[in-house]
């Protein structure tokens, strides 16, 4: 009689342990019928339970209970919010996996040198990214910013332009984070490779943002960054329109009269001094301009409307070459500048 309770337990162990392991191997191995590919958005914020059954309102999952009690067995709870990709076919484990993995949609945005932050806004909405508006409000938080060691009103100058996979719907304060840490890095490895001659972060990023906005050529960046800050050292006004643009946010388009009187202070033409923050994000190059200038004695310079400029170091000298590039007027002057 023992011997046969003794097969009976055996039995019934045998068989429940045949049931568990087909469970596990359904859950991990099959996919629910008439599921849909698509892109579901798990919120912040949501728990195992909820997204278990937020999964089978979409039928995306056959069973919540048994998806959320496989994901407590397995200790798999720690949900991550954020956008991602459901496949046909895919399996409930891979489902659970993927979302307490943090294996979201990602895109691959490309931010281009001399962008401003309104500029990256757009870019992060046109991906799905986060919006606009939330961008915006981060990266013009002092409070927020200042937790990351930039002490300013906007994050402009300090998101350094590259080529970033980002996941969609991502918080604005990672991507600000990011960005800014590629610039310090971007500057950190600079001064380990030239003598530096300025040292002020907020000062270089906005010279450097100034040159981006001015140079076209790569071997007048030192140059441009040289004028600027000749022009600071003698408390010359900048004379910038690219400064002017940014306050009035009349980017890319031509000045008129009034905006030259514009009472911003980004108005160069009539405050003495660098502009309150950088007026776009700069690149290596012009980061490398602002901390070695080119050294020159140049105080002006003027487009030779092919991409180049012409330096000069008195405003006689500016002046002929306004009017020789800008005016078409002679008057016997030649361009024989030499770098």
């Amino acid at each position: 009689m023992k011997e046969i309770k003794e097969i009976k337990a055996i039995t019934l162990s045998l068989i429940i342990l045949f049931v568990i392991m087909s469970t596990v191997f359904w859950f991990f191995n099959s996919a629910p019928h008439n599921m849909r590919g698509e892109t579901i958005t798990v919120r912040p914020g949501m728990n195992l339970y909820q997204v278990a059954y937020f999964l089978k309102s979409k039928n995306l999952i056959t069973s919540a209970s048994f998806f959320y009690i496989i994901g407590r067995i397995i200790n798999a709870t720690d949900i991550k919010a954020g956008n991602y990709r459901i496949f046909d076919g895919e399996s409930s484990a891979s489902i659970l996996l993927k979302i307490t993995r943090g294996k979201f949609v990602t895109k691959k945005i490309t931010i281009p040198e001399g962008y401003t932050i309104y500029d990256i806004a757009k870019v992060l909405a046109q991906n799905d990214i986060c919006t606009e508006g939330d961008f915006l409000y981060w990266a013009q938080s002092p409070s927020f910013l200042a937790t990351i060691g930039i002490y300013a009103p906007s994050a402009e100058g300090y998101l350094f332009p590259n080529t970033y996979v980002l996941p969609e719907n991502s918080d604005p304060r990672d991507i600000i984070i990011r960005l800014v840490n590629q610039t310090k890095k971007v500057i950190h490895d600079i001064q380990d490779s030239i003598e530096v001659q300025y040292s002020h972060l907020h000062q270089i990023l906005t010279v450097a943002s100034l040159v981006e906005k001015e140079a076209k050529i790569n071997s007048e960046r030192p140059l441009i960054a040289a004028v600027f800050y000749n022009r600071l050292k003698l408390k010359m006004k900048l004379d910038c329109d690219s400064t002017i643009q940014y306050g009035l946010k009349k980017f890319g388009k031509r000045l008129t009269y009034d905006d030259l009187n514009s009472d911003t202070p980004y108005n160069t033409y009539k405050n003495a001094g660098l502009p309150p923050t950088p007026i776009c994000n700069p690149g290596k190059r012009s980061i490398l301009a602002a901390l070695n200038p080119a050294n020159v004695p140049y105080l002006f310079f003027v487009s030779r409307n092919d991409g180049s400029h012409y330096f000069s170091k008195t405003l006689a000298e500016h002046n002929r070459a306004v009017d020789f590039y800008q005016k078409g007027i002679v008057n016997g002057f030649k361009d024989r500048q030499k770098y």
